[in-house]
C-alpha cells in the first residue's frame, strides 16, 4: 500500500466520523466524503429533533421505503450532511442488552463481539450524554405505569446533548476537533467504488471525478452502503439482504392544553417485555411533533427484538416488517400495553383525543381482538429509522465482511457502519453504530501502519 495515498471514507455520519478521526490519528492521510452540506444551521443543533429533521437539505429527498408488505412506499428519513443521521436523530443514548452482542458472536460467527468485548468500548465513547427530567407526557406515562403494577418503570431519557442542551453529532465530537488532519469534502456523493481484479482502486463521485485509493471504508449507512456496493458490482449475494428496523405502532395524542411544549421531544422511555424476550418492547412518549404539528404528541410501542428481514435490491427498499409471526405477536402485546396506559386517568386528564391514523380515527374504533390489532398493524406500522444488517459481518460464505469489517471478496474494502450488524440490537442505534466503528477502526488502523 502507498502510504501517501489517502484512505477514503464514504459518509460523514456516525460511523464515518469515527473512522476518519482514528485514521487521521494514525498519521495516514484520510478523505471523508459527504453527500450533504458541512455547514450546519442552528436548527441542526436544536434539542428538538423535529426542528432538525425539518431543516431543508438535511435528510435525503426521494428515499422511499416499504415497511410492511402491502403498504405504500413512503419517505424514510436518513440524515444527509455533516453528522449524518446523528445530526437529526432523537439523541437517545441506549446501548442495548448484553445478550444482543453475545448472540452476534454465538449465532453469527462474529468472534470478538461479545458483550465482554464491546462493553469497554461503549464505556469509552467520547459522546456527551445528558439526563433530562420527564415532562408532561412522560411523567403521566410513568405514573400510569406505576399504577399498572407492571415490572419496571419510566426511565429518564439520556440524550446525546451537551450540558447546554445542544445536540452533539458525531461530526461535532470526532471531526470538528481534527479538521486540520481530516480532509472533508461536502456536497459530494459517491457513485461507485472502483473494483478490479479483486482489489479496490478508489471511488468515482457523482460528478464523474475519480479519487485513487487502495483503502476504501464504506460508512454510508445501512441504506446507502449496499446501494453503492450494488452499483459497484460487488459480487457478494448477501449485499442488501438482511434489512432490519424496529417496527413501531404509533398512537397520536391531541393535547387538551397544547401550550408550552417541552423543550425536548423525548424525556423518558419504558423498556419492558412482551413475554418473549427481556426488554423486547420500548414504550416511547414523544412530547411534541414539531412546528408543523403543534398541539399533538405520540405514544409509541416499538418492538426491539426483531425476527423479520427485508432487502434492498436495485434501489428498492423493502423492510419486510411483521413478516415473521413472532414480531406480530410481540408488537400486539405492545399495542395492548399502550392502550392500557392511554386509558389511565393520568393521561386522560391531559388529552382531548387519541387517534389511530392520520385522518383522526378515534382509538375506540380499533378492535380489541388479536386479528383486529394485526390488521391495524399491517396498515399503520412504522419504523424507528434504525436500519441495519444489509452488509452483515460473520462467517465466510454467509456474510459480506469478516468480524474485522474487512470485505471477504475485495482487498482494501472495509465496511464500518450499521449495515454490518448481523442483528439490530435492542437499542436506538446511534451509540451501537459508534461502538461498531470504534471497534473496526482498530484492525483497520493496524493494517495501515503495520
Amino acid at each position: 500500500m502507498a502510504a501517501d495515498r489517502p484512505v477514503v471514507v464514504i459518509g460523514a455520519g456516525s460511523a464515518g466520523c469515527v473512522i476518519a478521526r482514528r485514521v487521521a490519528e494514525s498519521g495516514r492521510p484520510v478523505v471523508l466524503l459527504e453527500a450533504g452540506s458541512l455547514d450546519a444551521p442552528e436548527s441542526i443543533h436544536s434539542p428538538s429533533f423535529f426542528d432538525a429533521l425539518a431543516t431543508p437539505g438535511w435528510t435525503w429527498d426521494g428515499l422511499d421505503a416499504q415497511r410492511v408488505a402491502g403498504q405504500a412506499m413512503r419517505p424514510y428519513a436518513r440524515g444527509r450532511g455533516a453528522g449524518g443521521s446523528s445530526a437529526v436523530n432523537a439523541m437517545l443514548a441506549v446501548v442495548g442488552e448484553p445478550a444482543d452482542y453475545d448472540r452476534w458472536e454465538r449465532d453469527h460467527g462474529c468472534d470478538g463481539w461479545s458483550w465482554r468485548d464491546v462493553a469497554p468500548i461503549f464505556a469509552a465513547l467520547p459522546i456527551p450524554v445528558r439526563d433530562v427530567a420527564p415532562s408532561r407526557l412522560a411523567g403521566a406515562v410513568g405514573r400510569a405505569w406505576t399504577d399498572s403494577g407492571r415490572p419496571g418503570a419510566l426511565e429518564v431519557a439520556r440524550l446525546t446533548q451537551r450540558s447546554n442542551g445542544q445536540r452533539a453529532s458525531a461530526f461535532d465530537v470526532y471531526v470538528t476537533p481534527a479538521r486540520d488532519r481530516v480532509e472533508v469534502r461536502g456536497d459530494l456523493a459517491v457513485d461507485r467504488v472502483v473494483i478490479d481484479a479483486g482489489r479496490v482502486h478508489g471511488v468515482v463521485t457523482s460528478d464523474g471525478a475519480s479519487i485513487d485509493s487502495d483503502t476504501v471504508v464504506m460508512a454510508a449507512g445501512a441504506i446507502h452502503t449496499p446501494i453503492i456496493l450494488q452499483r459497484s458490482k460487488l459480487a457478494n449475494p448477501f449485499v442488501g439482504q438482511g434489512l432490519q428496523d424496529h417496527p413501531s405502532a404509533p398512537f397520536t395524542i391531541a393535547w387538551r392544553d397544547p401550550a408550552d411544549p417541552a423543550r425536548e421531544a423525548v424525556t423518558g422511555i419504558v423498556r419492558t417485555s412482551s413475554g418473549a424476550a427481556p426488554n423486547d418492547l420500548q414504550i416511547l412518549p414523544i412530547e411534541h411533533l414539531g412546528r408543523e404539528a403543534a398541539g399533538f404528541a405520540t405514544l409509541n410501542a416499538a418492538l426491539m427484538n426483531v425476527w423479520s428481514r427485508g432487502s434492498i435490491v436495485d434501489g428498492h427498499i423493502r423492510f419486510g416488517m411483521l413478516s415473521d409471526e413472532r414480531d406480530v405477536a410481540g408488537l400486539t402485546v405492545g399495542v395492548r400495553i399502550v392502550r392500557e396506559l392511554l386509558a389511565s386517568e393520568h393521561i386522560q386528564s391531559l388529552v382531548a383525543g387519541v387517534f389511530i391514523d392520520d385522518v383522526g380515527t378515534p382509538i375506540d374504533r380499533l378492535g380489541d381482538d388479536d386479528d383486529a390489532i394485526a390488521t391495524w398493524l399491517a396498515q399503520r406500522t412504522g419504523d424507528y429509522v434504525h436500519a441495519a444488517g444489509t452488509c452483515a459481518m460473520g462467517r465466510r460464505g454467509e456474510s459480506v465482511v469478516d468480524p474485522s469489517g474487512r470485505s471477504w471478496d475485495v482487498a482494501g474494502l472495509w465496511i464500518a457502519d450499521a449495515s454490518v450488524m448481523p442483528r439490530v440490537p435492542r437499542a436506538n442505534t446511534h451509540l451501537p453504530t459508534l461502538m461498531v466503528a470504534e471497534k473496526i477502526a482498530r484492525p483497520l488502523v493496524a493494517s495501515l501502519v503495520g
